[in-house]
C-alpha cells in the first residue's frame, strides 16, 4: 500500500475512482478487468500495488471511511450546535469529496447493500463508524432551537433527506448556484422548524 500512496495524486485518484466505480455494485460482481480499463493501467500494475482483489477492496473501505469521517469529525469539532449549520458544512464537505471521488458515496452505500458478499469485518467497520458519527451529531446539536410543536428527530430526518437529494441532483459546474440552492432550503427549514428569534429556548 505504501507504494500506491506514493503515486502521483492524479494517477492514484484515477485508480481509486475506477475501483469505487466497479465495487459500488458489490464485491463479488466487481471485475479487476473493468477497473484497469477505466483506470488506464495494466492488470499487472494493479497487482503490483494490491496483491489481490480483496486487498484492494479492503483498502477502499478504509480509505473511504477515513476520508468521510475525518472531514465529518473535523466539522463537528468546530463546536457549532446549530444543526442547520452542521448540515450546511456537511453538504459542502460531501460536494468537495464527490468532486474528488465521484463514486465515493455510491461505493459506501454499496458496502451496506452488498454486505453479505464482501469481507464482513470491513463492512462492519464502516457501519460502526457511521453510527458513531450520527450519534455524535445528535449529541452535539441544540434541540432547543426547534419549535416546541416540532419533533426534532423527524425534522432532522427530513432535512437530511432533502440535503442528500439536493446534493445528489446537483449537475454542472455552477458552484455558486449550487450553494444558493442549498442555503435556500436551509432558510426554509429555519423558518418552518426553528423558534423565532427572541422566543424562549
Amino acid at each position: 500500500m505504501e507504494k500506491f500512496m506514493k503515486l502521483d495524486q492524479a494517477k492514484r485518484n484515477r485508480i481509486i475512482n475506477a475501483a469505487m466505480r466497479e465495487f459500488r455494485y458489490g464485491y463479488k460482481k466487481a471485475s479487476t478487468d473493468a477497473i484497469v480499463k477505466h483506470a488506464g493501467i495494466s492488470k499487472g500494475l494493479l497487482y503490483h500495488y494490491f496483491v489481490s482483489k480483496e486487498q484492494l477492496y479492503v483498502f477502499l473501505v478504509r480509505y473511504a471511511n477515513e476520508l468521510v469521517h475525518r472531514g465529518y469529525y473535523d466539522m463537528l469539532n468546530e463546536g457549532n450546535a446549530d444543526i442547520l449549520e452542521m448540515f450546511w458544512q456537511a453538504a459542502l464537505l460531501k460536494k468537495d469529496l464527490t468532486d474528488q471521488h465521484p463514486y465515493l458515496y455510491d461505493f459506501t452505500n454499496g458496502v451496506y447493500i452488498h454486505m453479505d458478499d464482501a469481507p464482513a469485518v470491513e463492512a462492519t467497520l464502516l457501519a460502526q463508524e457511521d453510527q458513531a458519527a450520527y450519534d455524535e451529531l445528535y449529541t452535539r446539536c441544540d434541540l432547543s432551537l426547534f419549535r416546541d410543536d416540532i419533533n426534532p428527530e423527524k425534522a432532522i430526518d427530513i432535512i437530511a433527506l432533502t440535503m442528500d437529494s439536493v446534493i445528489d441532483g446537483e449537475q454542472g459546474d455552477n458552484y455558486e448556484q449550487f450553494l444558493d440552492t442549498l442555503r435556500s432550503y436551509l432558510d426554509i427549514f429555519r423558518t418552518c422548524f426553528y423558534k423565532k428569534e427572541g422566543e424562549n429556548q
